[in-house]
């Protein structure tokens, strides 16, 4: 976390050295990123930015933990319709709510996903840090759905929470990828994808998740070649 003497400086400039940091981690791997370069940009000395934050690492920790919590925040601000709907509607409503924020602060989320998923400079510690949370997160949701009878009591778990959190993890960026849309065009608003039909696109990755979760009978499971199994009907 950053020093004291971070929260301390007035808010205008606090917002100007995040804002610089975001773009040189969101545009760089985390070795390329300068420290130099940041200083430089947000016009303050060297010296000063190691009386706010302990050195590179710790500004970058700071980063990724500054993305969890605008998300949250912006989720709460944009709570879903119905609190009771089926998971499925309500992993269709987390889909688009979660694109949203993507697509507000793309550069804030490339440097969280990155460091989680492309780059882990630091191995397990981001992981531990961050991705352990959204795990739980979306284990609390699948189990809901068990609760509700939507998703087969008998899943695997594990395997399921795996899945659907690096669907939605990795959602936005092959969307932005696909489009072929740049990290500049999106923190400008480039009409490119406020004008962007996902709809057909969100429907078909919640389809595919429901129906490999939701409940089906027994004898569907059984593979026609399975030993001592009767062919299916």
């Amino acid at each position: 976390m950053p020093k004291s003497t971070f929260f301390n400086l007035p808010e205008e400039k606090r917002n100007l050295i995040l804002e610089v940091a975001i773009d040189e981690f969101a545009g760089k791997d985390y070795d390329s990123a300068s420290i130099s370069q940041i200083v430089a940009r947000a016009g303050i000395a060297k010296g000063s930015f190691y009386q706010y934050f302990e050195d590179k690492r710790d500004l970058y920790f700071y980063l990724v933990e500054l993305a969890a919590e605008e998300k949250k925040r912006f989720l709460a601000r944009h709570p879903p319709p119905d609190p009771e709907m089926d998971l499925f509607d309500y992993l269709r409503w987390l889909l688009r709510i979660g694109m949203t924020f993507e697509l507000s602060q793309p550069k804030l989320g490339w440097v969280a996903f990155r460091a989680i998923y492309v780059e882990r400079p630091f191995g397990d510690d981001v992981l531990d840090h961050v991705q352990r949370r959204a795990l739980d997160y979306y284990r609390s949701l699948l189990q809901m759905g068990v609760d509700q009878g939507s998703v087969d009591p008998e899943i695997d778990m594990d395997m399921a929470v795996f899945i659907v959190s690096r669907l939605f993890a990795e959602y936005g960026r092959h969307l932005i990828e696909r489009e072929q849309l740049s990290l500049d065009d999106l923190e400008r608003g480039n009409a490119a994808y406020r004008d962007l039909d996902i709809t057909d696109m969100e429907e078909h990755l919640i389809s595919f998740l429901e129906r490999g979760l939701r409940p089906y009978p027994r004898t569907n499971r059984l593979r026609p070649d399975a030993p001592g199994q009767e062919p299916a009907p």
